[in-house]
């Protein structure tokens, strides 16, 4: 019997077998080097689509804001607000960095001093805080910094409507009309800088939130970390439970409507999120625990809170364009602050054409239901007067802390936008779809020829074009008048500091206003590094109050005061100079900002006085440093500087570590005989942790991103 030969034994046959398969893998690999020329052009196309769509963005906000926030004049600065308030905390930075060469961790300059590495309105960490301030300063810093924020808001936003299925012109009109939003307005034009810096973020954190979700690699997780410490780092005290709940909605949505092999991995990703997040922001995070025993806020609880809406009401917010309304207790608000123009189109698409979207269009249910239910429950915590949050209000006293619930209102803005872009994207592709083939036709007259003839699949895009574009500009103008007003700053406050300082250069506290404060006077003190005993912007050490008690033995006090005449003053305060009615006073009675006394009369009931205190040298060398140099005037006097005592102050005696010796809650030490210098230096551990454990979170982070395997952004 002859055997059947193989192709696998005879190499002719074998040629002659496996042609046909090379023929099939030349023509695969040819339609795949096809296919994916094709792809890379289309991908080329739509981010330079994109990249349009992005200098668009860049583009109104300049001539949006850039007249009051890039005209690079320190003296400059809008009064509308609390602006001047807010300008410290840059100005601190740029006195560390840039005059110092450091890091700001203790503030000297508000009241007898307060840790800033502690501080809850703290935004140093924030690069879009910091970066402009080392580079322009702290007042042109902040303004740059503000507008760098709205552009962040508008990019930000338009991630946020591209990752819910939002395209083309519709995706732009969402990203402008938030980066447009009242809300938004409202924040610069009260002067609420930190709360905007923050705001600007919360799409970036819905965006990559739910990209992080449903994918696997480690690159998006690291990027929502990112996003979330961008939101904290600027210092808005609300921020992270903004930030808990509205996140808290997108994972839970996102576990509901998944499948169950799906929601450990997600969870597990949530966790790891939260996870690094906090690690990213230990710098800051470990400081606040460390020293929240040690500091209080001003503002207690606000149990009516005052500014809640019921849902209904709310919404009116958005659709209303008066000026006066912004200080209106109407529709159940009884306080003021509520100005959040987004205009009519926005909330009647997504109330109106919504709906539309979830019945017809299945694969879109997932992400309308989510973007639904977030802005729901974003409207329900702003109406916590009401059932059922009031409830949780009650079950949760805690929650009476947070107070304007208003400025939730802001925060749905923008998922409410996505959703009307969802809904005005539904109607243009609908009536495209029933106007495809149909063509518009004119002519001369009757019977004749035609001379143009117009695809009516074209009118969509014209009429919804023109009904966005109206949008648009309608909310460009009414808040661009509403939050810009450019007015320069208080060049009274400028001359009388800076004479008072050419007049006295040593160190003192100063007193502006007396009874009432000098608000747009504290960015000049800050300036030139003048402590302002008064200033207190909310906050304040537990023991500044206890140093003042009636059987304390002393307490700081102003050396100058710069007041009104009526403002009430020691009869002894002696006239030094007259500022177009603001009088500069000498107060006598001050003790000298450090000084040497013998340490019996430096506790009760002893009562210290002027006299008996030997003054002492001392300079601030930066924030962070208080340099005493001196003898004592007798063998036992005990060295009192008139700083707040903290935990972390280190000292250091000609060089060698020595004791901080508090007396009523001041720094102080045991003198030793003869002359030597004592250099006081806030070196808080909880701060070194920090610092350590954010610096590796940072590079994991980075090394998730760098070497991540797939592109990192996909749109």
């Amino acid at each position: 019997m002859q055997k059947k030969s193989s192709p696998l034994s005879d190499p002719l046959s074998l040629d002659a077998a496996v042609e046909p398969i090379r023929s099939r893998h030349w023509l695969l690999a040819t339609r795949q080097l096809l296919l994916g020329r094709i792809a890379a052009r289309v991908h080329e196309a739509r981010w330079r689509h994109y990249l349009i769509e992005w200098l668009i963005i860049v583009a109104v906000a300049l001539a949006y804001s850039s007249n009051t926030l890039l005209d690079f004049n320190a003296n400059q600065l809008q009064q509308t607000g609390e602006h001047n308030e807010s300008a410290t905390l840059p100005l601190l930075a740029e006195i560390g960095l840039k005059r110092y060469g450091e890091i700001p961790l203790w503030n000297p300059y508000m009241l007898t001093g307060f840790p800033h590495v502690g501080d809850l309105i703290n935004h140093f960490w924030n690069p879009v805080a910091t970066v402009p301030v080392l580079i322009w300063g702290g007042i042109n810093g902040l303004k740059v910094s503000v507008f760098l924020a709205f552009i962040l808001a508008g990019i930000g936003q338009w991630l946020f409507a591209h990752g819910c299925g939002v395209r083309g012109l519709v995706r732009l009109w969402a990203a402008l009309l938030f980066m447009l939003s009242g809300g938004l307005a409202m924040l610069w034009q009260v002067g609420w800088y930190e709360l905007l810096l923050g705001m600007a973020f919360f799409p970036w954190c819905f965006a990559s939130l739910w990209w992080a979700l449903r994918r696997r690699d480690r690159a998006s997780l690291a990027l929502t970390a990112v996003c979330v410490a961008m939101v904290l780092s600027t210092g808005g005290g609300y921020y992270p439970f903004y930030v808990c709940v509205s996140l808290g909605v997108l994972v839970g949505m996102s576990l509901l409507t998944a499948n169950r092999g799906e929601r450990w991995p997600k969870l597990r990703r949530t966790a790891t999120i939260a996870l690094l997040s906090a690690a990213l922001l230990a710098v800051m995070l470990l400081p606040i625990i460390d020293g929240y025993r040690y500091t209080f806020r001003e503002a207690g609880p606000d149990p009516e809170q005052d500014s809640s809406q019921p849902i209904l009401y709310a919404l009116f917010n958005y659709v209303v364009s008066d000026p006066q309304w912004a200080r209106a207790g109407l529709l159940g608000m009884t306080s003021g602050w509520s100005w959040f123009y987004i205009g009519a189109l926005p909330l009647i698409a997504a109330l109106g054409l919504t709906p539309l979207v979830f019945s017809l269009r299945r694969h879109r249910r997932r992400i309308l239901l989510s973007l639904a239910v977030l802005t729901l429950i974003i409207l329900a915590w702003h109406a916590n007067r009401h059932t059922p949050v009031r409830l949780i209000y009650d079950w949760i006293p805690f929650l009476y802390n947070l107070r304007f619930p208003s400025r939730l209102l802001i925060l749905a803005a923008s998922p409410l936008i996505v959703l009307g872009g969802l809904g005005l994207q539904f109607l243009f592709a609908a009536s495209r779809l029933r106007s495809r083939g149909s063509i518009l036709t004119l002519s001369t007259g009757q019977g004749k020829q035609p001379i143009i003839g117009l695809p009516l699949r074209w009118l969509p895009y014209g009429a919804l074009s023109f009904v966005m574009l109206l949008s648009i500009a309608d909310v460009y103008a009414v808040n661009k008048s509403f939050a810009f007003a450019p007015r320069p700053r208080n060049a009274k406050a400028a001359e009388a500091l800076s004479w008072l300082k050419a007049y006295d250069p040593s160190l003192y506290y100063t007193n502006l206003g007396g009874g009432a404060i000098f608000w747009d006077w504290v960015s000049a003190a800050y300036e030139r590094e003048m402590p302002i005993i008064n200033f207190d912007y909310g906050r304040r050490l537990a023991t500044f109050d206890a140093q003042r008690r009636p059987d304390a033995p002393f307490f700081a006090t102003a050396k100058y005061l710069l007041a009104q005449p009526d403002q009430p003053r020691p009869e002894n305060a002696e006239l030094l100079r007259d500022f177009d009615g603001v009088g500069l006073w000498y107060l006598p009675d001050a003790l000298p900002f450090a000084f040497s006394a013998p340490l019996d009369q430096l506790a009760p009931p002893a009562k210290l006085s002027a006299a008996a205190a030997s003054p002492l040298d001392v300079s601030f060398d930066g924030p962070n440093r208080v340099i005493v140099k001196g003898a004592p005037a007798q063998a036992s006097d005990h060295l009192v500087i008139l700083v707040s005592d903290y935990p972390g102050w280190r000292l250091e005696v000609d060089g060698q570590a020595a004791d901080v010796l508090p007396a009523n809650g001041y720094l102080g030490a045991a003198m030793l005989p003869g002359e030597h210098t004592y250099t006081f230096a806030f070196q808080p551990m909880s701060h070194y942790a920090g610092l350590a454990i954010s610096i590796l979170a940072v590079i994991l982070t980075a090394a998730w991103i760098v070497l991540a395997k797939s592109p990192l952004v996909r749109v």
